[in-house]
């Protein structure tokens, strides 16, 4: 595996570029190097995980180098105050093209997670189309909460299932080949954890596709 782009570092905060294929952390029935292992082996220390990002999605990801930035950022993504905002392939285009999706979000046994009429828990995207592509669109996503699959959720809820999500509606069509779930976190802006400066990075997706 090549070394994982670093976007931002300093004492406290790590951002990097998630490839895809890796858990972050480890997963019952699972084996092999998360990429917790990965970083703490390239850089020679330990770094935690403060939120997750599915296994095949990629891009923007940060993680905290000491105890004290742990805890921050433990309270920024859980008080919803960074901001994400993803690029999404989808199998459609919207309807309507840009608007706010808001739903209760529950995990079944099963591990899939659906919209519930009662109980779950509150989730909320707004998303965008940033253009066509194909038969589908490129899908720009901004979190305000951050449940489990929760863009995956929303989108397939709209009828545009993300491409390469057999999980959550994609069903290929002829000629169609995805090599993963289509779904990139292109931007993460937050305080820093520490000295409260504002930190903004962005990074582009390696399939020409997601590229805005």
């Amino acid at each position: 595996m090549p070394p994982v782009t670093v976007l931002h570092s300093d004492e406290h905060l790590l951002i990097v570029n998630k490839p895809a294929g890796i858990l972050v952390v480890p997963a019952a029935g699972r084996s092999g190097p998360t990429l917790v292992d990965v970083l703490t082996k390239q850089l020679g220390c330990s770094v935690t995980a403060v939120h997750r990002l599915d296994e095949m999605t990629t891009g923007c990801m940060a993680f905290a180098f000491t105890d004290e930035a742990r805890a921050a950022l433990d309270a920024t993504f859980r008080d919803h105050l960074a901001q994400r905002d993803y690029l999404a392939l989808t199998t459609a285009v919207p309807s309507p093209e840009s608007g706010c999706i808001e739903s209760n979000l529950e995990e079944g046994r099963d591990g899939i997670v659906r919209v519930v009429r009662r109980g779950g828990r509150r989730g909320v995207t707004h998303y965008e189309t940033v253009a066509r592509r194909g038969r589908g669109s490129l899908v720009r996503c901004r979190l305000e909460t951050g449940r489990r699959n929760q863009i995956r959720v929303h989108l397939s809820a709209l009828g545009c299932p993300i491409a390469g999500d057999r999980k959550y509606g994609y069903r290929a069509r002829r000629g169609e080949s995805f090599p993963r779930v289509m779904l990139h976190s292109w931007r993460l802006e937050l305080a820093h954890p520490i000295y409260g400066a504002k930190v903004s990075v962005s990074c582009i997706a390696d399939e020409a596709d997601l590229r805005p």
